[in-house]
Protein backbone atom coordinates (compact mmCIF):
# COMPACT_ATOMS: atom_id res chain seq x y z
CA UNK A 1 0.00 0.00 0.00
CA UNK A 2 1.26 3.31 -0.92
CA UNK A 3 -0.15 6.48 0.78
CA UNK A 4 0.75 10.08 -0.45
CA UNK A 5 2.56 13.25 1.60
CA UNK A 6 -1.67 14.68 1.52
CA UNK A 7 -2.56 12.12 3.96
CA UNK A 8 -0.07 12.53 6.44
CA UNK A 9 -1.61 15.05 8.78
CA UNK A 10 -4.34 12.47 8.95
CA UNK A 11 -1.98 9.20 9.42
CA UNK A 12 -2.03 9.97 13.25
CA UNK A 13 -5.53 9.76 13.67
CA UNK A 14 -5.94 6.71 11.34
CA UNK A 15 -3.65 4.63 13.20
CA UNK A 16 -5.01 4.79 16.58
CA UNK A 17 -8.65 4.16 15.30
CA UNK A 18 -7.78 0.81 13.49
CA UNK A 19 -4.74 -0.38 15.14
CA UNK A 20 -5.55 -2.67 17.99
CA UNK A 21 -4.13 -2.39 21.33
CA UNK A 22 -1.82 -5.23 21.52
CA UNK A 23 1.74 -4.46 22.93
CA UNK A 24 3.89 -2.11 20.07
CA UNK A 25 7.29 -3.83 19.32
CA UNK A 26 9.43 -2.67 21.84
CA UNK A 27 12.96 -2.38 19.90
CA UNK A 28 13.33 -0.97 16.08
CA UNK A 29 13.78 -3.81 13.30
CA UNK A 30 17.26 -5.03 13.09
CA UNK A 31 20.07 -4.70 11.10
CA UNK A 32 18.71 -2.58 8.42
CA UNK A 33 20.37 -1.57 5.78
CA UNK A 34 19.71 -0.23 2.43
CA UNK A 35 21.49 -0.73 -1.02
CA UNK A 36 20.87 1.43 -4.18
CA UNK A 37 20.34 0.04 -7.61
CA UNK A 38 18.59 1.43 -10.95
CA UNK A 39 15.93 3.67 -9.64
CA UNK A 40 15.00 1.70 -6.55
CA UNK A 41 16.84 0.66 -3.48
CA UNK A 42 16.34 -2.95 -1.56
CA UNK A 43 15.80 -2.44 2.00
CA UNK A 44 16.61 -5.54 4.28
CA UNK A 45 16.50 -6.21 8.33
CA UNK A 46 16.03 -9.13 10.53
CA UNK A 47 12.37 -10.34 9.97
CA UNK A 48 10.12 -11.59 13.06
CA UNK A 49 7.24 -13.39 13.18
CA UNK A 50 3.89 -11.54 14.18
CA UNK A 51 5.11 -8.15 13.14
CA UNK A 52 4.11 -5.60 10.32
CA UNK A 53 6.57 -3.63 8.46
CA UNK A 54 6.11 -0.19 7.75
CA UNK A 55 8.28 1.80 5.74
CA UNK A 56 8.48 5.61 5.67
CA UNK A 57 10.76 6.92 3.05
CA UNK A 58 11.24 10.55 0.93
CA UNK A 59 13.86 12.53 -1.14
CA UNK A 60 16.53 14.23 0.82
CA UNK A 61 18.80 12.79 4.28
CA UNK A 62 16.00 12.77 6.39
CA UNK A 63 12.80 11.43 7.33
CA UNK A 64 10.79 11.16 10.14
CA UNK A 65 7.12 9.30 10.67
CA UNK A 66 5.62 12.51 10.86
CA UNK A 67 7.75 14.06 7.95
CA UNK A 68 7.84 11.78 4.63
CA UNK A 69 6.67 11.67 1.12
CA UNK A 70 6.16 7.73 1.07
CA UNK A 71 4.41 5.57 3.37
CA UNK A 72 4.45 1.30 2.55
CA UNK A 73 3.06 -1.52 4.90
CA UNK A 74 2.85 -5.08 3.78
CA UNK A 75 6.27 -5.55 3.36
CA UNK A 76 8.91 -8.21 4.35
CA UNK A 77 12.57 -8.20 4.54
CA UNK A 78 14.14 -7.84 1.52
CA UNK A 79 11.57 -4.89 -0.11
CA UNK A 80 12.21 -3.55 -3.28
CA UNK A 81 11.07 0.33 -3.71
CA UNK A 82 11.00 0.81 -7.16
CA UNK A 83 10.17 4.04 -8.82
CA UNK A 84 12.81 5.96 -7.52
CA UNK A 85 14.46 8.62 -9.69
CA UNK A 86 18.41 7.85 -10.35
CA UNK A 87 20.81 10.51 -9.07
CA UNK A 88 18.43 11.35 -6.38
CA UNK A 89 19.44 10.79 -2.90
CA UNK A 90 16.15 9.33 -0.38
CA UNK A 91 16.23 8.74 3.15
CA UNK A 92 14.48 5.44 4.58
CA UNK A 93 13.29 4.36 8.08
CA UNK A 94 11.27 1.51 9.17
CA UNK A 95 9.24 0.08 12.21
CA UNK A 96 6.77 -2.54 12.94
CA UNK A 97 3.54 -3.27 14.50
CA UNK A 98 2.84 -6.20 16.67
CA UNK A 99 -0.36 -7.86 15.04
CA UNK A 100 -2.13 -4.97 14.51
CA UNK A 101 -0.49 -2.59 17.65
CA UNK A 102 0.51 0.89 17.10
CA UNK A 103 4.05 0.95 15.78
CA UNK A 104 7.41 0.61 17.52
CA UNK A 105 10.70 2.35 17.69
CA UNK A 106 11.87 2.91 13.93
CA UNK A 107 15.47 2.38 12.88
CA UNK A 108 18.02 5.28 12.13
CA UNK A 109 17.89 7.28 9.33
CA UNK A 110 19.94 5.66 6.08
CA UNK A 111 20.40 6.98 2.70
CA UNK A 112 20.53 5.84 -0.40
CA UNK A 113 21.08 7.43 -4.40
CA UNK A 114 19.33 4.82 -6.87
CA UNK A 115 22.14 4.37 -9.76
CA UNK A 116 23.18 1.55 -12.13
CA UNK A 117 26.77 0.03 -10.78
CA UNK A 118 28.52 0.29 -13.63
CA UNK A 119 31.68 0.98 -15.78
CA UNK A 120 31.26 4.80 -14.64
CA UNK A 121 30.75 4.21 -10.86
CA UNK A 122 34.20 4.61 -9.08
CA UNK A 123 35.18 1.96 -7.19
CA UNK A 124 36.98 2.91 -4.06
CA UNK A 125 40.62 1.26 -3.66
CA UNK A 126 41.14 0.38 0.53
CA UNK A 127 44.35 0.16 1.99
CA UNK A 128 46.60 -2.83 1.24
CA UNK A 129 45.89 -5.80 3.58
CA UNK A 130 48.69 -7.87 2.90
CA UNK A 131 51.74 -8.77 0.58
CA UNK A 132 49.56 -11.90 0.08
CA UNK A 133 47.00 -12.72 -1.90
CA UNK A 134 43.31 -12.73 -0.86
CA UNK A 135 41.53 -15.71 -2.32
CA UNK A 136 38.13 -15.30 -0.97
CA UNK A 137 35.52 -12.92 1.02
CA UNK A 138 32.54 -13.51 2.64
CA UNK A 139 29.90 -11.19 4.56
CA UNK A 140 27.07 -11.91 7.00
CA UNK A 141 25.41 -8.77 7.03
CA UNK A 142 27.54 -7.79 9.44
CA UNK A 143 30.78 -8.13 9.24
CA UNK A 144 33.62 -8.85 6.29
CA UNK A 145 35.83 -11.96 6.50
CA UNK A 146 38.61 -12.15 3.68
CA UNK A 147 41.07 -14.81 3.45
CA UNK A 148 44.50 -15.87 1.99
CA UNK A 149 47.88 -17.03 1.37
CA UNK A 150 50.26 -17.99 4.02
CA UNK A 151 46.72 -18.65 6.25
CA UNK A 152 46.03 -14.70 6.47
CA UNK A 153 43.07 -13.47 8.16
CA UNK A 154 41.29 -10.43 7.89
CA UNK A 155 37.71 -9.41 9.18
CA UNK A 156 35.93 -5.80 9.50
CA UNK A 157 32.58 -4.38 10.64
CA UNK A 158 30.31 -3.07 7.88
CA UNK A 159 29.86 0.61 8.33
CA UNK A 160 27.37 2.61 6.32
CA UNK A 161 29.26 5.60 7.23
CA UNK A 162 32.56 4.84 5.28
CA UNK A 163 32.44 5.35 1.67
CA UNK A 164 34.02 1.94 1.25
CA UNK A 165 31.65 0.27 3.50
CA UNK A 166 34.37 -0.72 5.77
CA UNK A 167 36.31 1.94 8.35
CA UNK A 168 39.39 -0.20 8.59
CA UNK A 169 39.83 -4.21 8.33
CA UNK A 170 42.17 -6.30 11.84
CA UNK A 171 44.10 -9.40 10.89
CA UNK A 172 43.00 -12.43 13.04
CA UNK A 173 45.63 -13.69 15.57
CA UNK A 174 45.42 -17.24 17.20
CA UNK A 175 44.61 -19.28 14.17
CA UNK A 176 44.42 -22.87 14.75
CA UNK A 177 46.04 -22.47 11.36
CA UNK A 178 49.38 -23.90 9.73
CA UNK A 179 51.36 -21.02 8.43
CA UNK A 180 51.86 -22.12 5.14
CA UNK A 181 48.35 -22.83 4.68
CA UNK A 182 47.12 -21.05 1.24
CA UNK A 183 43.26 -20.30 2.40
CA UNK A 184 41.37 -20.95 -0.38
CA UNK A 185 37.52 -20.67 0.31
CA UNK A 186 35.15 -18.57 3.20
CA UNK A 187 31.69 -18.71 3.47
CA UNK A 188 29.22 -18.12 6.45
CA UNK A 189 26.42 -20.38 7.10
CA UNK A 190 23.77 -18.75 9.10
CA UNK A 191 26.07 -19.29 12.38
CA UNK A 192 29.66 -19.05 11.50
CA UNK A 193 31.83 -18.37 9.12
CA UNK A 194 34.19 -21.52 7.97
CA UNK A 195 37.42 -21.43 6.39
CA UNK A 196 38.78 -24.19 3.75
CA UNK A 197 42.32 -24.31 3.48
CA UNK A 198 43.74 -26.03 0.05
CA UNK A 199 45.15 -28.56 2.51
CA UNK A 200 41.33 -29.92 3.53
CA UNK A 201 42.15 -27.42 6.79
CA UNK A 202 38.91 -26.60 8.27
CA UNK A 203 38.57 -23.43 10.16
CA UNK A 204 35.12 -21.76 11.96
CA UNK A 205 34.37 -18.76 14.16
CA UNK A 206 31.36 -17.55 15.42
CA UNK A 207 32.22 -14.46 16.98
CA UNK A 208 35.57 -13.25 14.82
CA UNK A 209 37.68 -14.14 18.21
CA UNK A 210 37.42 -17.63 18.87
CA UNK A 211 38.81 -19.25 15.57
CA UNK A 212 38.09 -23.17 15.96
CA UNK A 213 39.75 -26.36 14.07
CA UNK A 214 37.85 -28.31 12.51
CA UNK A 215 37.54 -31.70 11.01
CA UNK A 216 39.95 -31.50 7.83
CA UNK A 217 39.44 -33.24 4.68
CA UNK A 218 41.84 -35.58 4.40
CA UNK A 219 44.33 -37.78 1.92
CA UNK A 220 42.57 -34.37 -0.87
CA UNK A 221 44.74 -32.98 -3.68
CA UNK A 222 44.32 -29.09 -3.15
CA UNK A 223 41.02 -27.56 -2.49
CA UNK A 224 39.36 -24.83 -3.98
CA UNK A 225 36.32 -23.75 -3.29
CA UNK A 226 33.59 -24.44 -0.77
CA UNK A 227 29.74 -24.82 -0.75
CA UNK A 228 26.69 -24.70 1.98
CA UNK A 229 22.98 -25.54 1.54
CA UNK A 230 21.12 -25.38 4.79
CA UNK A 231 20.43 -28.89 6.36
CA UNK A 232 23.41 -28.76 6.68
CA UNK A 233 25.04 -29.33 3.71
CA UNK A 234 28.85 -28.30 3.25
CA UNK A 235 30.50 -29.55 -0.08
CA UNK A 236 34.01 -29.09 -1.07
CA UNK A 237 35.65 -29.17 -4.82
CA UNK A 238 39.66 -29.76 -5.47
CA UNK A 239 41.92 -31.01 -8.24
CA UNK A 240 41.37 -33.78 -9.71
CA UNK A 241 37.88 -33.47 -9.72
CA UNK A 242 37.64 -34.17 -5.92
CA UNK A 243 34.14 -33.60 -4.30
CA UNK A 244 33.54 -34.10 -0.52
CA UNK A 245 30.32 -33.70 1.37
CA UNK A 246 29.64 -33.38 4.64
CA UNK A 247 26.54 -33.16 6.78
CA UNK A 248 27.24 -32.93 10.63
CA UNK A 249 26.34 -29.22 12.36
CA UNK A 250 29.71 -27.61 13.08
CA UNK A 251 31.42 -30.21 11.38
CA UNK A 252 32.63 -31.91 13.82
CA UNK A 253 32.88 -35.07 11.57
CA UNK A 254 34.82 -36.84 8.50
CA UNK A 255 34.38 -35.78 5.39
CA UNK A 256 33.11 -38.13 2.72
CA UNK A 257 34.26 -38.62 -0.82
CA UNK A 258 31.44 -38.53 -3.53
CA UNK A 259 32.13 -39.50 -6.98
CA UNK A 260 31.89 -36.58 -9.52
CA UNK A 261 33.31 -38.33 -12.61
CA UNK A 262 35.45 -36.53 -13.73
CA UNK A 263 39.20 -35.52 -13.21
CA UNK A 264 39.26 -32.59 -14.30
CA UNK A 265 40.14 -29.77 -11.77
CA UNK A 266 37.08 -28.05 -10.41
CA UNK A 267 38.00 -24.03 -8.92
CA UNK A 268 34.09 -23.06 -8.00
CA UNK A 269 31.26 -24.26 -6.74
CA UNK A 270 28.18 -22.48 -5.51
CA UNK A 271 24.58 -23.60 -4.13
CA UNK A 272 22.21 -21.29 -5.54
CA UNK A 273 18.09 -21.75 -6.66
CA UNK A 274 18.16 -25.51 -4.59
CA UNK A 275 21.19 -26.82 -6.95
CA UNK A 276 24.75 -27.52 -6.27
CA UNK A 277 26.50 -25.97 -9.15
CA UNK A 278 30.16 -26.82 -9.77
CA UNK A 279 32.82 -24.95 -12.18
CA UNK A 280 36.59 -26.00 -13.89
CA UNK A 281 39.01 -27.00 -15.95
CA UNK A 282 38.77 -27.25 -19.50
CA UNK A 283 34.71 -25.74 -19.26
CA UNK A 284 33.39 -28.58 -16.60
CA UNK A 285 30.19 -28.07 -14.97
CA UNK A 286 28.73 -30.05 -13.04
CA UNK A 287 25.29 -29.79 -11.10
CA UNK A 288 23.64 -31.82 -8.06
CA UNK A 289 20.71 -31.20 -5.98
CA UNK A 290 22.17 -32.82 -2.98
CA UNK A 291 25.90 -33.04 -3.27
CA UNK A 292 26.08 -36.70 -3.71
CA UNK A 293 24.88 -37.60 -7.22
CA UNK A 294 26.64 -34.92 -9.79
CA UNK A 295 25.36 -34.75 -13.20
CA UNK A 296 27.78 -33.14 -16.10
CA UNK A 297 26.36 -30.58 -18.41
CA UNK A 298 27.64 -29.41 -21.41
CA UNK A 299 28.65 -25.65 -20.89
CA UNK A 300 29.76 -25.39 -24.58
CA UNK A 301 33.17 -23.88 -23.54
CA UNK A 302 36.64 -25.45 -23.39
CA UNK A 303 37.92 -22.51 -21.63
CA UNK A 304 38.37 -22.93 -17.66
CA UNK A 305 34.99 -21.69 -15.58
CA UNK A 306 35.95 -19.97 -12.15
CA UNK A 307 32.62 -19.42 -10.55
CA UNK A 308 29.24 -19.14 -10.88
CA UNK A 309 25.86 -17.14 -9.75
CA UNK A 310 22.22 -17.29 -9.92
CA UNK A 311 19.87 -14.26 -9.94
CA UNK A 312 16.55 -12.81 -10.95
CA UNK A 313 16.86 -9.76 -12.88
CA UNK A 314 14.43 -7.22 -12.66
CA UNK A 315 11.10 -8.56 -14.87
CA UNK A 316 13.63 -11.21 -15.96
CA UNK A 317 13.76 -15.13 -15.40
CA UNK A 318 16.14 -17.08 -13.20
CA UNK A 319 19.20 -17.02 -15.08
CA UNK A 320 22.64 -19.03 -13.93
CA UNK A 321 26.13 -16.97 -14.78
CA UNK A 322 29.46 -18.86 -14.95
CA UNK A 323 32.94 -17.22 -15.69
CA UNK A 324 36.42 -18.24 -16.15
CA UNK A 325 39.33 -17.22 -18.73
CA UNK A 326 39.49 -15.28 -21.24
CA UNK A 327 36.20 -13.07 -20.63
CA UNK A 328 34.49 -16.47 -20.77
CA UNK A 329 30.52 -16.08 -19.97
CA UNK A 330 28.29 -18.92 -20.33
CA UNK A 331 24.11 -18.53 -19.04
CA UNK A 332 21.29 -20.53 -18.63
CA UNK A 333 17.57 -20.56 -17.33
CA UNK A 334 17.87 -24.02 -15.83
CA UNK A 335 21.63 -24.99 -15.27
CA UNK A 336 21.15 -27.40 -17.89
CA UNK A 337 20.76 -25.76 -21.28
CA UNK A 338 24.27 -23.29 -21.19
CA UNK A 339 24.56 -20.73 -24.05
CA UNK A 340 28.11 -19.56 -24.40
CA UNK A 341 28.18 -15.56 -24.57
CA UNK A 342 29.04 -13.87 -28.06
CA UNK A 343 29.60 -10.43 -27.57
CA UNK A 344 32.69 -10.98 -24.91
CA UNK A 345 33.11 -7.60 -23.01
CA UNK A 346 36.80 -8.29 -22.46
CA UNK A 347 39.37 -11.32 -22.88
CA UNK A 348 40.62 -11.08 -19.22
CA UNK A 349 40.13 -13.73 -16.98
CA UNK A 350 36.64 -13.82 -14.62
CA UNK A 351 37.67 -15.26 -11.36
CA UNK A 352 34.23 -14.55 -9.32
CA UNK A 353 31.05 -13.50 -10.04
CA UNK A 354 27.71 -12.76 -7.87
CA UNK A 355 24.31 -11.35 -8.38
CA UNK A 356 23.87 -8.22 -6.08
CA UNK A 357 20.70 -7.02 -4.00
CA UNK A 358 21.14 -4.31 -6.50
CA UNK A 359 19.87 -7.12 -9.14
CA UNK A 360 22.22 -7.52 -11.50
CA UNK A 361 25.62 -9.54 -11.96
CA UNK A 362 29.14 -8.50 -11.29
CA UNK A 363 32.15 -10.30 -11.77
CA UNK A 364 35.75 -9.73 -11.88
CA UNK A 365 38.93 -10.74 -12.78
CA UNK A 366 42.68 -9.37 -13.79
CA UNK A 367 44.14 -6.41 -14.16
CA UNK A 368 41.18 -4.93 -12.00
CA UNK A 369 38.72 -6.09 -14.61
CA UNK A 370 34.74 -5.72 -13.53
CA UNK A 371 31.78 -6.66 -15.73
CA UNK A 372 28.34 -5.54 -14.76
CA UNK A 373 24.69 -6.79 -16.17
CA UNK A 374 21.66 -6.45 -15.92
CA UNK A 375 20.13 -9.41 -17.17
CA UNK A 376 23.22 -11.87 -17.61
CA UNK A 377 22.53 -12.44 -21.43
CA UNK A 378 24.36 -12.09 -24.45
CA UNK A 379 25.45 -8.70 -25.11
CA UNK A 380 24.16 -7.33 -22.34
CA UNK A 381 27.63 -6.67 -20.49
CA UNK A 382 29.61 -4.02 -19.84
CA UNK A 383 33.17 -3.32 -18.31
CA UNK A 384 34.84 -1.04 -16.29
CA UNK A 385 38.33 -1.25 -14.14
CA UNK A 386 39.07 -1.11 -10.38
CA UNK A 387 42.55 -0.63 -10.98
CA UNK A 388 45.07 -2.68 -12.05
CA UNK A 389 45.86 -5.69 -9.66
CA UNK A 390 43.96 -8.92 -10.16
CA UNK A 391 40.59 -9.47 -8.72
CA UNK A 392 39.94 -13.41 -7.00
CA UNK A 393 36.40 -12.67 -5.27
CA UNK A 394 33.57 -10.43 -4.77
CA UNK A 395 30.86 -10.33 -2.65
CA UNK A 396 27.43 -8.95 -2.34
CA UNK A 397 25.95 -7.21 0.44
CA UNK A 398 25.24 -3.72 2.10
CA UNK A 399 28.16 -2.67 -0.38
CA UNK A 400 30.28 -4.81 -2.54
CA UNK A 401 33.61 -6.09 -1.96
CA UNK A 402 36.16 -7.73 -3.73
CA UNK A 403 39.92 -9.05 -2.97
CA UNK A 404 42.55 -9.95 -4.96
CA UNK A 405 46.37 -10.05 -5.90
CA UNK A 406 48.84 -8.93 -3.43
CA UNK A 407 46.46 -7.96 -0.44
CA UNK A 408 44.27 -5.68 -2.51
CA UNK A 409 40.57 -4.63 -1.88
CA UNK A 410 38.20 -2.39 -3.43
CA UNK A 411 34.62 -1.90 -2.71
CA UNK A 412 31.40 -0.34 -4.97
CA UNK A 413 27.85 0.67 -3.36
Amino acid sequence: MRIARVTVAFLPLLLAACLSQSSAPSTAPANFSVTAGENRVVLSWDNEPGLSYWVYYKAGSSVTTGDHDFINTGYTSPAVITGLVNGTQYAFIVNASNNGSKTGPTTPVLTATPRLLGPSVPWTAGTQLSSNAINSVAFNNSNFVAVGDAATVFTAPYSYTSVGGVTAWTQATNLPIASGTNLRATLYDGSEFVLLGDDGSITITGDLVNWLARTAITGAPQMNALAYAGGPIYVAVGAGGKIYRNTASGLTSAWTEESSGTVQDLYGISYVNGLFVAVGANGTLLTSSDGIAWTAQTSNTNNSLRSVAYGIPTGGVGTYVAVGDAGTIVSSSDAVNWTPQTTIPTTQSLYSVCFGPDLQFIAVGTAGTIAYSTTGEDGSWSVGNSGSIDLYSIVPGNVFIAVGAAGSNVSGK
